[in-house]
């Protein structure tokens, strides 16, 4: 059949249906089978017709109501009791191996604490410091050994509890990524704490005081960590056992059904950090029968809901407890250069760049500029590793690090501008165009061709950093537009440091209220990731790993300040090959933006190929 016979026959068909689909007061009916009359003549229009028009018109058509009929009405109520009356109880079920993996595991850690404490009566001083130890013995000796739970507010103590069991849990999660490892180290940690605590009062002739003390909050405590830990290994075990799937996208599953788990031990946190807080520090009025009770009756719930719970939702349920997991289909977005673009469309151009060329900055971050970076950091611990060797906050680090304040030193303000010009021509080189020849030769050859002028820029943005202050540093945000399209104009218009100085204020008046946008935006983000390495409530990455690194050295090394310095300034290398990439990419669309603002290149390339697309077949520029 020809195209217009097929249009004329079905048109009256599918204009009612168009019509019926935008009124919501309609005959289901009557639109249901329309719907499937319009789903087929799509269907035969692929067939027949896959590069015309008519098949994109009812690929739309029917795409728009499929997604207003079948849409999935909004049950928040049903779904939330679904989440726990089936999702976590299946989960659990999936996940049971892992549980009794880590609950025998955290009981083999608790007899390596009790036999240590056994063997040595100093072992509890290595876990808990001297200080802790001493002040334990005088409340002993007052006829109150755990005081500690009543010496602060209520108030207070249930919200710092409540938090650092979450710390401990969720670095029991997240320890799985490191190949189930890291989870087995907090199992074995926290476990050989508890195993030495209760048999040093074991020995003090007060077990049983203690147990039935420490377990009225411990019940929930304890088995959150031990059902964190069968979290952690089924992340692990994801990234261990990919199956099928890449590794990436096994670990994407597993970490999401882990997280699941972690989800529902939310309700378990605050119950043990109300228990600790409100009833623990009461121990010595409340009757044994209660505290039994409470203890009991903690693990009750615990044992009902994670172990025979899900048992009997998986024999309610045999068909759910294999989940066939679809890895979602990205499709490769094309970034059209000279477009005017708003902030929001730079903003997702910009991670969208970043993930398309993930692997030629990797490449490029680890051959060539973190072995700059090393060495700037090589030679800072070398002239003053002694700024390190203490307990210092991530700003005193930054600052001995960097050259902040006090530490400034001009071998520090010369250097580290080295390896972030580095890093910012790898962002540049990676979007430029026509690369023939090795990869790593022409970013080397690129790079020292643009060095000098970028090496000055960003010896002037380093300067600002390190000698405005607060307050003029916050208003230098306003001026931003200007100096983050120098960069772009160096290396894109091939001109020296001063030319694009004089060039960038004509450019950024041009664009200034988006640009200033973009800048604050990607400010945004720098705060977001550096929240994850660094927060006040002690749930960053560089907090669980200092910990880690802190518990592991300390009874080895006197200087373990020094390489926990060492971790963090690492860290702090990653995590601006991540913001001085991204800033490059934004600001390369912002000039572009501007440009085409300006210029109107991009207008007059699409202009230019205007009427010479085939009317016998639909082109890409159709889709755009």
């Amino acid at each position: 059949m020809k195209e217009t016979d097929f249009i004329k026959q079905n048109k009256k068909k599918w204009a009612r249906f168009e019509k019926l689909s935008n009124n919501s007061n309609n005959d289901p009916d009557e639109v249901s089978e329309l719907f499937t009359e319009i789903t087929e003549d799509l269907s035969y229009a692929k067939t027949f017709y896959p590069r015309r028009s008519v098949r994109v018109y009812l690929n739309q058509l029917s795409q728009g109501v499929f997604t207003s009929l079948y849409k999935q009405r909004k049950q928040p109520i049903g779904n939330f009791m679904k989440f726990w009356k089936e999702v976590v109880p299946l989960e659990m079920y999936r996940a049971r191996r892992n549980l009794v993996a880590t609950f025998c595991f955290f009981v083999l850690a608790i007899l390596v604490g009790v036999i240590s404490q056994h063997y040595d009566v100093d072992f509890v001083r290595v876990i808990f410091g001297d200080y802790y130890v001493e002040s334990t013995e005088e409340r002993i000796a007052n006829g109150n050994p755990m005081g500690v739970y009543g010496e602060s507010s209520q108030g207070a103590m249930f919200f710092a509890i409540t938090i650092n069991n979450i710390r401990v849990a969720f670095l029991a999660f997240t320890g799985g990524i490191l190949f189930t490892l890291g989870t087995y180290w907090v199992m074995l940690q926290n476990g050989i704490m508890l195993g030495a605590f209760q048999w040093w009062f074991k020995a003090k002739g007060l077990l049983f005081t203690t147990f039935l003390t420490i377990w009225i909050h411990g019940a929930f405590e304890i088995s959150a960590i031990v059902i964190a830990g069968a979290a952690g290994l089924t992340v692990g075990n994801g990234l261990i056992f990919p199956k099928s799937y890449s590794r990436m996208q096994s670990l994407i599953f597993s970490a999401k059904r882990g997280m699941i788990i972690m989800l529902s031990l939310v309700p378990v946190f605050i119950m043990a950090g109300a228990l600790e807080s409100y009833v623990t520090r009461h121990y010595q009025v409340i009757p044994t029968v209660l505290k039994l009770l409470i203890i009991f009756g903690s693990f009750a719930i615990i044992l009902f809901y994670y172990v025979y719970y899900p048992v009997q939702v998986a024999k309610k349920f045999p068909e759910k407890i294999k989940v066939q997991e679809i890895p979602r289909f990205i499709p490769k977005k094309e970034i059209v250069w000279y477009k005017i673009r708003k902030p929001g469309e730079i903003f997702t151009d910009t991670f969208t760049l970043f993930i398309s060329h993930s692997a030629k900055l990797s490449k490029l971050f680890f051959n060539l500029v973190f072995p700059l970076f090393a060495g700037m950091l090589i030679l800072v611990f070398a002239l003053e590793w002694f700024r390190f060797d203490y307990n210092l906050d991530w700003h005193q680090t930054f600052g001995s690090l960097f050259g902040t304040g006090n530490d400034f030193n001009f071998y520090k303000l010369l250097g580290w501008p080295v390896p972030l010009t580095f890093l910012m021509a790898a962002g540049f080189f990676v979007l430029s165009e026509n690369k023939t020849g090795k990869f790593m030769q022409l970013y080397i050859k690129f790079a020292l061709k643009h060095f000098v002028w970028l090496y000055l820029y960003m010896l002037m943005v380093y300067s600002i950093f390190l000698f405005s202050p607060g307050v003029l540093l916050f208003l230098l945000i306003l001026i931003a537009p200007f100096l983050t399209v120098i960069p772009s104009i160096i290396v894109l218009e091939n001109v020296n440091f001063f030319t694009a100085i004089s060039r960038s204020f004509d450019l950024g008046k041009g664009g200034y209220g988006d640009i200033l946008l973009s800048n604050i935006s990607l400010i945004a983000i720098t705060i977001i990731f550096f929240f994850v390495l660094h927060n006040p409530f002690e749930l960053g990455i560089l907090t669980i790993i200092n910990d880690f690194v802190k518990d592991t050295l300390i009874t080895v090394l006197d200087e373990y300040r020094v390489v926990i310095a060492v971790v963090n300034s690492v860290a702090y290398i990653f995590f601006l090959f991540l913001i001085v990439t991204l800033a490059s990419f934004s600001f390369s669309l912002s000039y572009y933006s501007v440009q085409e603002r300006k210029t109107a290149k991009g207008m007059f390339d699409r202009l230019t190929s205007f009427g010479k697309r085939s009317r016998h077949f639909e082109t890409d520029l159709d889709f755009e």
